[in-house]
């Protein structure tokens, strides 16, 4: 027998036999690269975006509990922008497994309410007539009448709002009472839960979708002139009539416009997390997995 490692089928101290006895070098070179590179499926997240606020419910380390209802919402983003309400009776309520098994955070309609009120520069800032931003939300809705609001600047009525435009749309307003109202089929719906993208540029021009599907675009100005660094509402507005009755599964907000790319992972990493895949459009390239890296 030679003693070259060649015919004895020996490499080394290392020996890989099929069942025939021979040496399988290209099953080896595979076990000995993967001792040497992990190779990952890791699902693509937020965290890999720049955001300006990311709230997740889900995420039990950032909900910070006062008996069972929700005292703080920790901001994600690393801007500090959290959620908090100090007055007990005006506190969210956390349920488990609510939506796909995750948690979400449900306001009474009545008097809950969060304050984002943190950031060296604050969300209403963010959120100007001049600036490119997005935005993405998982809502379940318990009440889609009396236009409930879902984020609201509070410094003068007509400022920056969310809410819904019962009983199939939102509205999306501005400083001036421009509304932009997009019909959007099962938003609002109070037996599912829903997710939304908001798009607007710098120079006015901007979109909605819902689930992936786009409902409208326009052109024109529309955001906030704010009162620099106010707190703004979570789930509530300045009169307690248009306050939302529902949940939040969760907020992301980006100080940019998010490209198709960009959107689509956001909005395949909602559908997937949150159990809402089959409002997803058939073509939409994460209809069928969830976006990873």
């Amino acid at each position: 027998m030679s003693g070259n490692g060649l015919n004895s089928g020996y490499i080394g101290s290392d020996q890989r036999r099929t069942k025939a006895g021979s040496y399988d070098g290209r099953k080896h070179y595979l076990e000995r690269i993967g001792e040497q590179f992990s190779f990952s499926n890791e699902l693509w997240s937020p965290s890999l975006i720049s955001t300006a606020l990311w709230l997740d419910a889900n995420d039990q380390d950032t909900v910070i509990l006062n008996g069972t209802t929700v005292s703080e919402w920790r901001d994600k983003s690393g801007n500090n922008r959290h959620a908090t309400q100090t007055i007990a009776t005006n506190q969210p309520t956390r349920l488990l497994n609510e939506q796909n098994g995750k948690t979400m955070i449900d306001w009474d309609g009545s008097n809950d309410s969060m304050i984002l009120d943190g950031g060296v520069v604050k969300l209403n800032t963010v959120l100007s007539q001049d600036n490119s931003y997005s935005v993405a939300m998982v809502i379940k809705a318990d009440v889609i009448s009396n236009l409930p609001v879902l984020l609201h600047d509070p410094t003068n009525s007509w400022q920056f709002l969310i809410e819904i435009n019962s009983p199939s749309g939102i509205y999306w307003g501005d400083t001036t009472s421009t509304y932009r109202t997009y019909s959007t089929g099962t938003f609002g719906s109070t037996t599912k839960a829903t997710f939304f993208t908001l798009i607007k540029t710098g120079n006015g021009t901007g979109e909605a979708h819902t689930a992936g599907t786009l409902i409208s675009s326009f052109a024109g100005n529309l955001g906030n002139t704010p009162t620099l660094n106010a707190n703004m509402l979570l789930g509530s507005y300045s009169s307690a009539q248009y306050n939302y009755n529902g949940k939040f599964g969760e907020v992301i907000i980006s100080v940019n416009s998010w490209d198709i790319s960009t959107r689509q992972q956001i909005e395949g990493y909602l559908a997937h997390k949150w159990g809402l895949t089959a409002d997803l459009p058939a073509d939409h390239p994460y209809k069928n997995s969830a976006p990873s890296l």
